[in-house]
């Protein structure tokens, strides 16, 4: 990537031979050397975002192993809803604390919330690996964790979105990437260690990997030097006074009375619902209705979250040409088309290919939509603020999709196609929102890139 591919947002300098050989000249060396420290600053603020997305969307997207373990062992008297309102709950708070920490972060408090995230994180997750009950997980799987997750993910779309200006979209989509791989790691990690060593000992190997991608986003992560210097006075706000001014300002007005950015909510909101009842249930799918062998159907939700990996990098590439919400509309489109399909599957074969597929274009919408709120909101300001109202959303979505669906199911598992129907419905509703948010920006105009 050249230079100026990166930017950091860094304060503007006089240009050359505009000023005499005084002191204020600025030196040739140094401003040199300024350029390759921005450039590596902005490198390192990806390296922590990717490990940032492991911790959080890589869990989330891993609960499904939770989810087969809770139904098939340990909560086995527990209903399919009842268990998945653990997950649910994990989601919600992650992205109500999203939406809620959006001002702190605006308020330049980034590492006490990532210092604030990790320790929650950390907790929640050895604790769950102690835990005998079915509140004992909602508090320490779904509550702990979920606050800490919320705490860590919105720096980082944020700061790659501050310090990346051309090929935005593919930095993101890098950055994304790790949801997936954290997901693919940590669930072969569960699924592995959990039949040998038990339940508990398989959630604390995956609290030390945890543990050991949580240091690098401590040590690299900053913001760009000019925004540290505009918000000099707001970083001198103790974090009571900067939460008692977001409780003020959680909602930006201008973003309520701007259509497209509430119909691309609206598109997300209703699309990661229908992805998120899919990746919850669909190791239990691949168990009771395919038919292949109970290893295989274990290994479900990892083969997507593998080919997720994939789906978030090369979207990503063909986003910065065409687009983020165009590809935002596809990928939403053809998820839930796909989601419909999986009733068809009924062999080792098709089930491969089917998650092989579903995993590329469903990670591929996940990696995008901060991309996709920069784009359409044609502006950088409150940026935090917007992801955050984006998360705080999409998580009272997260919230009840997934209780819906177990519901839908039933105790006895036989209501599959009420499920997976449920679940294609959003997706493709959150097509036809996202189309309609790009239409109220720009028009009918279908090789304009938005």
């Amino acid at each position: 990537m050249q230079d100026q591919e990166i930017v950091s947002v860094e304060a503007s300098h006089p240009p050359a031979g505009t000023t005499s050989r005084g002191k204020n000249t600025p030196d040739h060396d140094e401003e040199n050397h300024h350029i390759h420290n921005s450039r590596t600053i902005a490198w390192l603020q990806l390296l922590g975002s990717f490990c940032l997305n492991v911790n959080t969307w890589g869990m989330l997207g891993s609960f499904g192993v939770y989810q087969t373990h809770y139904s098939l062992k340990m909560l086995h008297e527990y209903s399919e809803s009842e268990i998945s309102w653990i997950g649910s709950v994990q989601g919600f708070f992650m992205f109500l604390v999203s939406f809620i920490i959006g001002p702190i972060f605006d308020a330049g408090h980034l590492h006490s919330l990532l210092r604030v995230g990790t320790l929650l994180s950390l907790l929640g997750l050895f604790m769950t690996s102690l835990c005998v009950s079915y509140w004992q997980v909602i508090l320490a799987q779904g509550v702990a964790m979920g606050i800490g997750f919320g705490c860590l993910y919105l720096p980082a779309p944020a700061l790659v979105s501050m310090h990346f200006k051309k090929h935005q979209a593919l930095a993101m989509g890098l950055s994304s990437s790790g949801s997936g791989i954290g997901a693919v790691v940590f669930s072969l990690v569960f699924s592995h260690m959990e039949p040998r060593v038990g339940f508990a000992w398989a959630t604390r190997t995956v609290g030390f990997i945890l543990l050991a991608t949580s240091i690098i986003p401590l040590l690299v992560m900053r913001f760009p030097a000019s925004v540290k210097s505009e918000s000099a006075a707001t970083e001198k706000r103790t974090i009571a006074q900067s939460f008692v001014r977001c409780l003020q300002s959680l909602v930006e007005k201008g973003a309520l009375h701007d259509t497209p950015f509430i119909l691309l909510v609206v598109g997300a909101l209703t699309t990661f619902m229908g992805i998120y009842v899919m990746l919850y249930y669909i190791n239990l799918l691949a168990t009771q209705r395919t038919g292949v062998s109970l290893e295989l159907a274990s290994q479900t939700l990892t083969i997507v979250n593998g080919a997720s990996t994939f789906g978030r990098i090369l979207p990503s590439i063909l986003a910065d040409y065409i687009g983020s919400v165009q590809i935002l509309a596809m990928t939403a489109l053809l998820s839930g088309m796909l989601a419909f399909t999986s009733l068809s599957v009924n062999s080792t074969a098709t089930l491969i290919i089917w998650t092989i597929a579903f995993g590329s274009f469903s990670g591929a919408f996940m990696g995008l939509p901060a991309a996709g709120i920069v784009s359409i909101s044609n502006t950088t300001d409150n940026i935090g603020r917007r992801i955050g109202m984006t998360l705080g959303a999409v998580g009272c979505g997260v919230l009840i999709a997934e209780p819906i669906a177990g519901a839908i199911l039933g105790s006895r598992g036989n209501g599959w196609v009420g499920l997976i129907s449920w679940s294609a419905s959003l997706m493709m509703a959150g097509s036809v929102f996202t189309i309609l948010a790009r239409i109220k920006r720009v028009g009918i105009k279908p090789l304009q890139k938005i």
